[in-house]
């Protein structure tokens, strides 16, 4: 069976765990009313994910063998429906938050329990052991996650690469950055379908509704569920998707058989597990302390737009002057050429170090990334950093030069089917300490594997340089932007002139969720980048990214995105070709 009829149940959810139990056996029949036989629910299902204390939290949690998930098996079982029920379970060494999969015949026949735990829910609940298994169901291979596991990247690669050619997630969250962002970008990555259910409604009791609220500094009524359940394909198009407010059950027909086409019509680079040895280790490192605020860099596609970066303004203008011929968010004009101009992003600000004065040239491009394969500047000005590729022999590699001459080169480290004459030999990511913090470089399309980002991140870099060709724009509106919010780096991506965009500049968030001081109002993302694009017609896109904010890598309290990542599920990935 290949063709199959899937379905997310979005739905609300209190304290009342009676209550909880019909709204899920409601929702099951309404989701099988559509046809769908594979059918997901959100997380919590049993009980909001609050608690007053550790024996409240043992208390609502519910027992394999108990009433609750009784009940559902039986309904799965008189729909002929697999379910994916996500409740929280009484395990002999505490609580955990666990997807079941409950089959037709009405048995539990797979358990996966939740590896990263957000914020709260680290209070009374505690993770899982080991990542799920991979299921076989006569529809096909199937792995479960939760929420939390689906905005890294480890678990669902983890799941992907063990063969799952479907991928539940049940979701708790009110962050709009989850449909947006994350749930499309595990699907693409992985090129896998994605089932997602989310809740709506109050994730908290009303009457702490206001407590949560003030601690961190959201309006009270962002804090409910966001809904947007989907189902995406393999190729992050998604093909049904809920409003973000309101119980609805979203459906769509599936053909795993699509898993195999788009794999073979957009080839993944070859990996190779040995490089990815230090994500199952412990040891993480964290950007330079004193990396610079801000700085001013630069994407090139194409040969015309060199010289428009190299002479972006160098003058230093007043806070919030701006040239006449440049409005904010414009394009900077090059005067008297027929060049295309560049595509300005933010407005350009100085190059500061904590405590310390702007550069001299407070307004100029500080780091130059180029397309691969174009040629550099025969003259490097003495305080810019220029990334390029060039071919060498059978070898594709990276370089970072400066006036001084060639600082690194970093070869690219995968074989993809693109560039059938590289050899993907390199034997790991190089970083680079500059004045204004840590570089890394990845060529070909080494970026289009998670692992390689992540092997940046845990070696503290704060700006990751791009040289890549898009085959796609999704691969800019998702990879890239995900690289940028799962790892807490800043990316500077360039990429020929073409049908797909590929230069952009990526800041990650300004705010965690817990920010001591949030620098603006909560706009419903938590961990959503920044992205600047090139503009239509333009050879370069200049602008402002930030690498300071690669320090701030806590989404919540106490979940920290780089070194909190699940190396349960980073070991499957170093076991697997």
């Amino acid at each position: 069976m290949t063709a199959l009829r899937v379905a997310a149940a979005q739905f609300a959810t209190s304290s009342d765990i009676e209550e909880n139990l019909k709204t899920c056996l409601d929702m099951i029949d309404a989701a099988a009313a559509t046809g769908a036989r594979l059918i997901v629910l959100p997380e919590f299902c049993n009980h909001l994910s609050v608690y007053d204390s550790a024996e409240h939290c043992r208390r609502v949690a519910v027992d394999l063998d108990g009433p609750f998930v009784r009940s559902c098996a039986r309904r799965a079982r008189h729909h002929g429906a697999h379910v994916v029920l996500t409740v929280t379970v009484r395990r002999p060494g505490g609580v955990t938050v666990s997807n079941l999969l409950l089959d037709p015949h009405g048995g539990v026949v797979a358990q996966a329990d939740k590896q990263t735990l957000m914020g709260n829910e680290r209070a009374y609940l505690r993770a899982g052991p080991q990542v799920a298994p991979i299921v076989e169901t006569p529809f096909g291979t199937i792995g479960m996650y939760s929420c939390m596991d689906g905005v890294t990247c480890e678990v669902p690669r983890a799941l992907a690469t063990g063969g799952a050619r479907l991928l539940t997630n049940s979701l708790n969250s009110f962050a709009l950055d989850e449909a947006a962002l994350h749930v499309p970008t595990r699907a693409l990555e992985n090129q896998v379908f994605v089932v997602a259910a989310n809740k709506v409604g109050p994730l908290l009791p009303t009457d702490r509704l206001d407590e949560f609220s003030a601690a961190l500094a959201v309006p009270p009524a962002a804090l409910d569920g966001a809904g947007e359940s989907q189902i995406v394909a393999p190729d992050g198009s998604v093909l049904a998707k809920a409003p973000r407010r309101g119980h609805h059950v979203v459906s769509a027909t599936i053909d795993l058989t699509e898993v195999d086409r788009v794999r073979a019509a957009y080839p993944a680079p070859r990996r190779r597990p040995a490089l990815y040895a230090p994500l199952a280790e412990p040891r993480t490192q964290t950007p330079p302390p004193d990396s610079a605020e801000t700085l001013v860099a630069a994407a090139v596609a194409a040969s015309g737009g060199i010289a428009a970066a190299l002479a972006h303004p160098r003058r230093r203008r007043g806070r919030g002057e701006h040239p006449a011929d440049q409005p904010p968010g414009g394009a900077t004009p090059v005067a008297g050429g027929t060049a295309p101009p560049c595509t300005a992003g933010e407005e350009p600000s100085a190059v500061r170090r904590p405590g310390g004065a702007p550069s001299a040239s407070a307004d100029a491009v500080r780091l130059l990334v180029m397309a691969e394969f174009l040629e550099p500047p025969a003259n490097i000005p003495e305080d810019i950093t220029v990334v390029y590729t060039r071919r060498d022999g059978d070898r594709h590699v990276g370089v970072v030069a400066d006036a001084s001459g060639v600082r690194l080169e970093q070869p690219q480290l995968h074989n993809t089917p693109r560039l059938p004459w590289a050899r993907g030999t390199g034997d790991g990511l190089g970083t680079l300490d500059l004045p204004w913090g840590r570089l890394a470089v990845t060529v070909g399309d080494d970026i289009r594997l998670p692992e390689v980002a992540r092997l940046a991140a845990i070696q503290g870099v704060n700006v990751l340089a791009v040289c890549h060709r898009p085959a796609t724009a999704t691969e800019v509106k998702l990879l890239l932007l995900e690289r940028a919010a799962e790892n807490r780096l800043c990316v500077v991506a360039a990429a020929p002139a073409g049908a797909v965009s590929g230069c952009a500049l990526i800041d990650p968030p300004a705010d965690s969720l817990w920010s001591p001081e949030r620098t603006k109002p909560f706009d419903g993302t938590i961990n959503m980048p920044t992205l600047q694009r090139l503009a239509p017609g333009r050879d370069c896109l200049v602008g402002t990214v930030h690498p300071r904010r690669a320090l701030r890598r806590e989404v919540s309290r106490g979940t920290e995105l780089v070194a909190g990542r699940s190396r349960t599920a980073a070991t499957r990935l170093i076991e697997r070709p």
